[in-house]
């Protein structure tokens, strides 16, 4: 049974935001789907927004080595 707001290995939108930051170090949502992605991201811990450009996320790995706050 699939729990509320979890995310899984399928190819959801969430699942690709999350493996292109982790592949160039950040991405950028261009869509409302991408957004509600990233949201949900952040929401477990998985990204962080960045300060100034908001459609800007970061893993969280990246984010903390470069200081980056949510």
């Amino acid at each position: 049974m699939k729990t509320p707001g979890a995310i899984d290995g399928r190819r959801s939108t969430a699942a690709r935001m999350l493996q292109v930051a982790e592949r160039d170090g950040l991405v950028d949502d261009t869509i409302p789907r991408e957004r509600q992605a990233c949201l949900r991201l952040n929401a477990v811990g998985l990204l962080r927004r960045d300060l100034k450009l908001a459609s800007r996320w970061y893993p969280v790995e990246t984010a903390m080595r470069s200081e980056v706050r949510p």
